[in-house]
């Protein structure tokens, strides 16, 4: 009955241990500028090249390439240049003295306020566009880059 009892609480603490270390690692977002220029019309083997390389980055740290697969859930090979990875802090500090890593940051969640923007910034009213409004104010944009944050 001891022995039982002891190689359960031993395998309960390495359990229970494996399950504290997995639960420090959370997504990050790390950056590497552009996305290499690439030769050739075969769009898709180039992304497929640059989240391969994603993957081999991320190998070097963890030290296998499986362990790197299983990391990253999301590689941005089109207009920008990295990946979103499941990660520990300690493994986030060390990539982020690679070369060629611009930022490495916490990917973090953040609430919608509105979905009628117009209104929200007071644009419009009913349709309308008062002569105090800040759409007149500003010239309706005229010069003026607006970004477009898609809640999916």
């Amino acid at each position: 009955m001891g022995y039982k009892f002891f190689w359960f609480a031993l395998l309960s603490f390495f359990l229970l241990k494996e399950n504290a270390i997995a639960s420090d690692k959370v997504p990050y977002i790390v950056y590497l500028g552009e996305p290499p220029r690439l030769a050739g019309s075969n769009k898709a083997l180039q992304y497929a090249m640059v989240a391969k390389s994603h993957i081999e980055l991320v190998g070097s740290i963890l030290g296998t390439l499986k362990a790197a697969e299983n990391a990253i859930f999301y590689s941005y090979t089109q207009h920008i240049n990295g990946f979103a990875a499941t990660i520990d802090e300690e493994t986030a500090n060390r990539i982020s003295k690679l070369p060629g890593v611009v930022s490495v940051f916490p990917s973090r969640n953040y609430k919608l306020h509105t979905t009628r923007s117009w209104q929200f910034l007071g644009l419009e009213s009913d349709g309308n566009v008062n002569s105090n409004s800040l759409w007149s104010k500003a010239g309706y944009g005229k010069d003026t880059i607006i970004g477009n944050l898609d809640s999916g």
